[in-house]
């Protein structure tokens, strides 16, 4: 008669639930600063703060409302701070339940990443609106979507652990496979992001070449990702997360051919309908170039989610294993 296994104690669920929350609340922070630059709304508020005596002399939450509704673009920037203050504070909650409740490192290191970079993200564009500076203008835009990728990692890190929910890691070239292609793909659709984000704020010809020509490596990254996330699935053995690789697959390409469909429709939007030298003045002007900002951010969280799936895979313990494959055995 064997032994009995030891129990593993159940995590709490809220430094989850609170990344999570965090997570989400980014998607309409990303929407509303897409839209703050579509609509060069990013200067429609003066001041930041009390930074600037005189003008930005409101606490966020007690802005008039007669001022916020007062033109479209003050209302965007400033349901973006808004929404930026939520973050923050969601942010906070979450590395504070993470460090009482999660015993892992990854998960408390990525959350405390997680609000270091908020707090940064949130200065830097203070800043940006206290210089006028379209250079600050720039770096805003392009961190922006990386906190976007870096929140979702949080979340995605506090999952329950490969060993203690008894799945068995990949085979190590599977492994070794999967995180060489979830960091290449990361680095490739970040370095399309910041191209892209240089040709919203340049609208130069040559960034718009740049683009489209860095859009063949991305594609080429996408496809490798997926084929080593395909191969790590069938690899497993049957393992319980074979079907999340898969599904990490299918989101990977769905979210590339949109993020692909998004891109035509802002091009023929800016170029064609709007106008290249014309500045939008209503919100469904410059709703597909934005819903593209949206989508760079969206897959390159597919590639970070690839890339911490890989590196949580990897820690599994060698011992923990074993111990599956002969619980395996014994049960045949």
């Amino acid at each position: 008669m064997s032994a009995p296994s030891p129990v593993v104690p159940a995590a709490s669920p809220w430094p989850r639930r609170l990344a999570w929350a965090t997570w989400c609340a980014t998607i309409p922070l990303v929407f509303f600063g897409g839209s703050v630059t579509s609509l060069h709304a990013g200067l429609a508020i003066d001041g930041w703060w009390v930074v600037d005596p005189g003008k930005g002399d409101f606490f966020l939450p007690l802005y008039p409302l007669d001022r916020w509704v007062h033109s479209l673009g003050a209302f965007v920037e400033h349901t973006h701070r808004l929404l930026g203050m939520l973050v923050g504070l969601l942010a906070i909650a979450t590395v504070v339940a993470a460090f009482l409740r999660e015993k892992r490192g990854l998960p408390r290191a990525l959350a405390l990443l997680g609000l270091v970079a908020i707090v940064g993200q949130g200065v830097l564009g203070g800043l940006r609106v206290l210089e006028k500076s379209t250079d600050l203008a720039f770096l805003h835009g392009s961190i922006g979507q990386a906190v976007f990728a870096l929140l979702g990692a949080a979340a995605f890190a506090m999952a329950p652990s490969e060993a203690a929910s008894g799945r068995v890691a990949a085979e190590a070239p599977a492994q070794k496979r999967l995180l060489l292609a979830a960091l290449a793909a990361t680095a490739v659709v970040y370095a399309q992001i910041v191209i892209g984000a240089w040709l919203r704020h340049g609208q130069s010809l040559v960034a718009l070449v740049a683009h489209v020509v860095m859009l063949m490596f991305v594609a080429g990254a996408v496809t490798f990702l997926a084929h080593a996330l395909r191969k790590a699935a069938e690899e497993n053995g049957g393992a319980a997360d074979e079907r999340a690789l898969r599904r990490t697959g299918i989101a990977l390409w769905s979210v590339f051919w949109a993020q692909l469909t998004l891109g035509m429709l802002a091009f023929v939007w800016v170029y064609v309908v709007v106008g290249k030298d014309r500045v939008p003045t209503e919100l469904h002007q410059s709703f597909f170039p934005t819903l593209h900002v949206l989508g760079g951010a969206a897959l390159l969280f597919c590639c970070v989610a690839s890339l911490v799936r890989a590196l949580r895979r990897r820690a599994v313990p060698e011992h923990a294993t074993a111990t599956t494959a002969v619980r395996a055995g014994a049960a045949g």
